[in-house]
């Protein structure tokens, strides 16, 4: 199988952001800057309100290790696309293609624009519904309406002004949450205090891991090959990937885990007023909501594009509209249904990618334009869907066991195949 060429980008497709092939090593980042724009996704108020939703069901040692148990498992899988998307310079709508086919594509790629435009969709409702517990005049929807327009244009600009953004995004919701969580310990009575306050769980610690994996499922598996694929190397798209997960996303869970149980209220925002922090906080709030967004809508736009013969700026300008659409009509009362639903779904996928990556594909993926693809590649259908199922079985930690039950299953297509064509 001939290795794919570095072939140097033209001008039209730099200024759609690869989104039709693979980024050339001349247009890498530096470790800083895929650094930031990751940690920009990752600080994401729904991650918060996971956070404290598992913070109010169990105890806080419980708590604390569920947090960190769900991190390990989206560094894991966060590493797996990382590393595949570093060495082929793909995004994860072209991955698609070489695991689902040409017309198989499009169920992975549907279902990354609809959990993208309901993830924006929470987040510009966030933007309107934090101004109106500020300022109670403020109405939520105009807010949140002027929020999503706002999102979408740093979008539609791509890396650059994404990057921008972050720089300012990270360290402000850094500082605000480290005053947070000292504030929430201290009216806890510290630790002892922590462990105190909630004597009978809510919840179990499989369903409160569950939940952590669904907070960021779509970051881990389907954002993360859009930014990895501008790493220099593996080791830089690794280390981005476990401080952004480990760090990165056990901050932001701890954050409104512990303010919950300080306040009896898992609600991010009820948090900081309680503490009295609502009004300087407010900006950081804005500041790592936009940043999630913003990361929404490019991925969701960047992969949709794959698929599409439209350009990835005209489709930022739709997911935007549908997402503030969505905003509008109430996609936020959905939440916790949406959760459950991205930890079943996405995870299996991780499965297919890597056993596609490492025995059909031997770690080289051939260029689209020298390679024929197959109209639908049932076997990658097969594989998530077994993955899928066994997300369903109660039995040690379902996110873990969907992964690697579909990772098996697609294995075995791939070497029976392999052999067939031997013969």
């Amino acid at each position: 199988m001939e290795k794919r060429k570095n072939i140097p980008p033209t001008q039209p497709e730099q200024g759609d952001e690869y989104s039709h092939g693979m980024v050339p090593l001349t247009e890498r980042k530096s470790f800083m800057t895929v650094l930031v724009i990751s940690l920009g996704y990752v600080f994401v108020v729904t991650s918060m309100q996971v956070g404290g939703s598992i913070g109010v069901a169990l105890n806080f040692q419980e708590a604390f290790w569920a947090i960190l148990a769900g991190s390990a498992i989206l560094s894991v899988l966060a590493c797996i696309m990382g590393v595949i998307a570093t060495k082929s310079g793909l995004s994860f709508g072209l991955l698609s293609k070489y695991s689902f086919g040409q017309a198989g594509t499009w169920v992975p790629v549907v279902i990354v624009a609809v959990t993208t435009i309901g993830w924006f969709s929470i987040d510009a409702y966030l933007i309107g519904s934090s101004a109106h517990t500020l300022i109670s005049a403020l109405p939520i929807l105009p807010v949140a309406i002027l929020g999503g327009l706002g999102m979408t244009l740093t979008a539609r600009n791509g890396m650059r002004w994404m990057s921008v953004l972050s720089n300012i995004a990270v360290p402000v919701i850094f500082v605000f949450g480290v005053i947070s969580i000292v504030i929430a310990v201290r009216d806890c009575g510290g630790a002892a205090g922590m462990n105190a306050m909630v004597t009978t769980d809510t919840m179990t610690f499989a369903q409160a891991v569950s939940m952590g994996v669904g907070s960021y499922a779509v970051g881990a598996v389907m954002f993360t090959p859009d930014i990895m694929r501008f790493a220099r190397t593996v080791r830089t798209s690794v280390a981005v990937m476990i401080i952004t997960l480990m760090i990165g996303n056990s901050f932001v869970a701890f954050f409104g885990a512990i303010g919950s149980l300080a306040t009896g209220d898992p609600d991010i925002m009820a948090v900081l007023a309680a503490q009295g922090l609502l009004g300087p906080a407010f900006l950081a709030m804005i500041l790592n909501i936009w940043s999630t967004a913003q990361g929404c809508v490019y991925s969701g736009s960047m992969t949709l594009s794959s698929a599409l013969k439209m350009p990835r700026k005209r489709l930022v300008l739709i997911f935007g509209g549908l997402g503030i659409v969505l905003a509008c009509i109430g996609f936020y009362n959905m939440f916790g249904v949406y959760i459950n639903f991205l930890a079943s779904t996405v995870p299996p996928l991780v499965g297919v990618f890597l056993a596609d990556y490492l025995f059909k594909y031997r770690k080289t993926y051939p260029a689209l334009e020298e390679y024929s693809l197959p109209k639908v590649e049932w076997s990658g259908f097969v594989s998530w869907a077994v993955g899928f199922a066994v997300s369903y079985v109660n039995f040690a930690l379902p996110t873990i066991n969907c992964v690697v039950v579909a990772f098996l299953v697609k294995a075995a297509f791939d070497l029976a195949a392999g052999k067939k064509r031997a013969d």
